[in-house]
């Protein structure tokens, strides 16, 4: 995967650059980035700072998932095929379940009587789904859903690093300001800091676990509509992994 393809930019990237953004303030506040800087040193330092958030958030966001998934009654991409859920009409979930029979062989239906064994089956087809649409449709609308999923995974996992990097910097900010009050920028980048830690804790908790389960639900529809629809044309699949 490129690191500027659109899922690194919009599911590393963005929330990378969006949680390293508090240690901007302490920088400003000593002199550690000034106009008489090179624009290239402050580019290499400042891509380098997201190169490196990048695999923090993506990894927190990977740990995260399950413990998501619990809090929503399961993983959107298996739930979503259940016969209990309602987003999909009945007639869309036996077209699915024969295609995921037609193309690798396994019967979603035959499983159905049991629980435990239905959802591990379920959560297998759609590992190769997601494979065969990165074989056969991968620039569906899947790719779109999926990059936002990831953004919001990865932000959600990782807004308490942002909070905590903000509590540093208020903390040098403040501090400095505190010992000798004619150091005014101190001081207002100190107040900035403490807003945007009272920000991201109340955008945690109050906002984005809505967010995260609305948008990874639109995920997993538009990611098995995409796989029925490729499914039609025919083509062959691999059961190669996939992350």
């Amino acid at each position: 995967m490129s690191f500027f393809d659109a899922y690194e930019i919009r599911a590393r990237l963005m929330p990378a650059a969006l949680i390293a953004s508090p240690l901007v303030l302490p920088l400003f506040a000593f002199g550690l980035v000034s106009a008489s800087m090179s624009t290239a040193l402050v580019s290499a330092l400042v891509l380098l700072v997201i190169y490196l958030f990048s695999h923090v958030v993506a990894f927190l966001g990977r740990r995260s998932e399950p413990a998501l998934w619990e809090s929503w009654g399961g993983s959107p991409s298996v739930t979503v095929v259940s016969d209990a859920d309602k987003t999909f009409p009945g007639e869309t979930k036996k077209a699915i379940q024969k295609a995921i029979r037609d193309i690798y062989s396994m019967d979603l239906e035959a499983v159905a009587g049991d629980a435990a064994n239905w959802r591990e089956q379920a959560t297998e087809a759609f590992r190769l789904v997601r494979q065969y649409l990165r074989q056969h449709d991968p620039k569906g609308v899947w790719t779109s859903h999926n990059a936002e999923y990831g953004l919001i995974r990865n932000t959600v996992a990782s807004a308490w690093l942002c909070a905590a990097l903000a509590g540093l910097a208020a903390i040098s900010c403040g501090v400095p300001w505190w010992l000798d009050h004619t150091k005014g920028l101190h001081g207002v980048l100190a107040i900035v800091a403490v807003i945007i830690v009272v920000a991201v804790l109340v955008i945690r908790y109050a906002l984005l676990p809505k967010v995260a389960r609305s948008i990874a639900f639109r995920y997993a529809e538009s990611a098995w509509l995409c796989f029925l629809n490729a499914s039609k044309t025919g083509g062959k699949a691999t059961k190669g992994g996939g992350d």
